[in-house]
């Protein structure tokens, strides 16, 4: 730095900014307002007089008991706008505001780390100014500095958060969309799934020869048809026991407790959406329904920068100052994984959660999972997950499936092997991280069609733990046959591309997981791409084999036999058990309507393991996106959200005090600070 502001020290720690002020010169004769005779904080100073005083202490008492400024409740609560907080503070403070449409400012941020810069809220210009956007405490903190050293007045000026997110969004999203595709590739090619070269080719032909296998049996020497049979074998077995396993385990039932809301950090949530307009409102108002502080609730609406209609929906319907959007512009593979990252550098949450543009999660689920990261043994863990289920499982026999699906999933399966403390593939949403564990691994693969799989086996071998919560949210599922396959598709492609990053190196994975946590990794992955690969083959074996009346021609012959049927019986019995037991745990009525179809279903997981075996080598990161919106039916009644976030404008009844005052109005300028805001209407001398 230059001039008097050289002695500025910024340190960014444990996610607050501390300032240094005590070696600048003081006194430079800057005049200002007396902070010491408000009888309000400093950050809520400049709107006495404009702001009614009954106001302005509900204000005080919340923020005293959610530990924030006042500023920010009387901007969750509608009555102000960022940019009247800001030029009321700058009024009160005696400093200039900055809206940072200046020369010197552009060319200080275009020369600036735009991921420091967010997080420290401070610009350096050339000139030696500081702008600092600052609102809350931090606020107040300046404020005190300001009143201890006058003469600093002279170098600092103000801006909001949201106008510096804006600009540096505008001015380097480039940038920061170039990182969010390649920063992963670059720093740990070998996490990367687009590091895959030859193995995505060699697998498709493994994976012929593996379906050649029941029928090649007579073109092998004995002891080698015999092996390979076991092989196959051992690993779908261990497949279908794991899954009848948990259907037997009873979940835990411990939750930790609560906290106050004073002690609950800021939450950030991302929402990556592209081309959903229609469910905009309806997802608006779910989150809205969050039971947590709005004033330290951060929503990212992820968006291309290319889809007009969807940016407009977000404009018109998540008007509320906890929302904001982030254009994500194209640069490198059109993902959500690359959209998310391009908004992990505007996170302000010490906890981030994603969820998808259909979701409706469980009004509590933040602060069920903020109570696990701060429970027993929560200090190693990574990620919590919330349980997913189908809210149209009503629309059509594929969505009855896809629920049953599901529920054995996310409310048997996961649950059972985070008791176990063991590695696990997280569900593309409803996740919960700690923001900085999530940087320090470079957020999700951009390049892995399911990153959420992907980020789950990171995790773990980075040495951190995930783990499931009773906090479920509600998705919807595709009801169409074409729909379905797309997105199962794209699934099992995810899945395949987990398989070969993390298990080419296997000594590796062993070293970093542990044996026993590796090997049930594979069984869990690669045991269910196994058995969908190779189940039409083993039927029409088995069918070819019941025909010819199982006359096998050898002893070894007359084993291999008996292991395949023991293999269908298991397997099929184990499934029907696993989803008798999904549907009792989740409720869900039909159970007779869905078991008979099974071994249909199945048959389409293989169709879409198939397609996406070919797809790895064709389009490996091609997204073949599900369109949502289109559920006919509900579960839980919740098409009423959408009708609800209408008639309230995108804004929740219970974010505004009852009885509103009117805001500060009027149109913001550089040299606004030098006059006093404009008064509303009926505001006393």
């Amino acid at each position: 730095m230059r001039g008097a502001s050289g002695a500025l020290f910024m340190a960014y720690r444990r996610g607050s900014i501390e300032v240094m002020w005590d070696a600048l010169p003081g006194r430079l004769g800057a005049n200002r307002s007396d902070t010491a005779s408000a009888p309000y904080p400093a950050e809520i100073a400049g709107l006495a007089g404009y702001i009614d005083h009954e106001t302005l202490l509900y204000a005080m008492r919340r923020a005293r008991r959610l530990g924030v400024g006042a500023d920010e409740v009387l901007l969750a609560s509608g009555l102000v706008s960022s940019d009247e907080l800001l030029t009321a503070s700058a009024r009160h403070l005696g400093i200039g505001i900055d809206l940072l449409d200046g020369y010197a400012t552009g060319l200080a941020l275009s020369q600036a780390d735009p991921r420091a810069t967010i997080a420290c809220g401070t610009i350096r210009r050339h000139d030696g100014q500081l702008t600092q956007a600052a609102r809350g405490l931090p606020l107040r903190r300046l404020a005190e500095q300001l009143k201890a050293q006058p003469g600093l007045a002279r170098w600092v000026r103000l801006t909001s958060p949201e106008r510096l997110a804006a600009r540096i969004r505008e001015m380097a999203g480039e940038r920061i969309a170039e990182e969010a595709a390649f920063r992963l590739s670059e720093r740990q090619p070998r996490l990367s799934a687009s590091s895959l070269r030859l193995a995505r080719y060699l697998l498709p032909v493994l994976g012929m020869l593996l379906a050649a296998a029941p029928f090649a049996g007579a073109a092998l020497p004995d002891f080698a048809g015999l092996a390979l049979t076991l092989i196959i074998a051992a690993l779908i077995l261990a497949w279908s026991v794991l899954r009848f396993t948990a259907s037997t385990v009873e979940p835990a039932v411990h939750a930790p407790a609560r906290r106050a809301d004073g002690e609950l950090p800021v939450y950030s949530i991302i929402v990556p959406i592209y081309r959903e307009a229609e469910v905009v409102p309806r997802l608006v108002a779910a989150l809205q329904r969050l039971d947590y502080p709005h004033e330290k609730l951060q929503v990212l609406m992820v968006i291309e920068a290319d889809d007009a209609v969807t940016r407009e929906a977000v404009q018109r319907h998540a008007r509320h100052p906890s929302f904001a959007m982030v254009e994500v512009p194209p640069v490198g593979p059109r993902t959500k994984p690359k959209a998310m990252n391009a908004a992990l550098p505007f996170v302000r949450g010490e906890l981030v959660a994603v969820y998808d543009a259909e979701d409706m999660p469980d009004p509590a689920q933040l602060r069920s999972a903020h109570a696990v990261f701060n429970g027993p043994g929560g200090r190693r863990i990574a990620c919590v997950q919330g349980r997913l289920a189908i809210d149209n499982a009503a629309d059509s026999w594929i969505t009855r499936q896809f629920a049953a699906e599901y529920a054995g999933h996310f409310d048997l399966l996961l649950p059972m092997l985070a008791q176990c403390g063991l590695p696990f593939p997280l569900g593309g949403t409803s996740n919960h991280f700690r923001t900085e564990v999530l940087r320090r691994l470079s957020g999700w693969d951009p390049f892995n069609v399911t990153e959420d799989a992907d980020l789950g086996v990171r995790l773990a071998r980075a040495g951190w733990r995930s783990t499931v919560i009773a906090s479920t949210t509600e998705e919807e599922a595709p009801a169409g046959f074409r729909a379905w396959l797309y997105q199962r598709t794209r699934w099992y492609k995810g899945w395949l591309q987990t398989l070969l990053v993390h298990g080419r190196h296997p000594l590796a994975l062993m070293r970093e997981l542990g044996a026993w946590q590796a090997g049930a990794l594979g069984i869990m992955i690669g045991g269910g791409l196994l058995t969908a690969l190779l189940h039409p083959f083993f039927v029409v074996a088995l069918a070819i084999d019941l025909v010819a009346g199982f006359r096998p021609a050898t002893a070894t012959d007359a084993v291999a036999n008996g292991i395949g049927v023991a293999v269908f019986v298991v397997g099929y019995g184990s499934a029907a058990i696993f989803t008798i037991a999904s549907m009792r745990r989740r409720h869900l009525p039909g159970l007779w309507r869905v078991l008979p179809l099974v071994p249909i279903y199945w048959l389409m997981l293989s169709l879409a393991a198939w397609r996406a075996l070919l797809q790895l080598v064709r389009a490996p990161y091609r997204w073949e996106k599900t369109t949502h919106g289109l559920a006919r039916t509900s579960r839980r009644g919740l098409g009423g959200l959408a009708a609800e976030a209408s008639n309230h404008g995108g804004t929740s009844r219970r974010m505004v005090p009852r009885a509103p005052v009117p805001a500060v109005a009027g149109p913001l300028r550089d040299s606004d600070a030098d006059r006093p805001p404009p008064r509303r209407a009926g505001a006393s001398d």
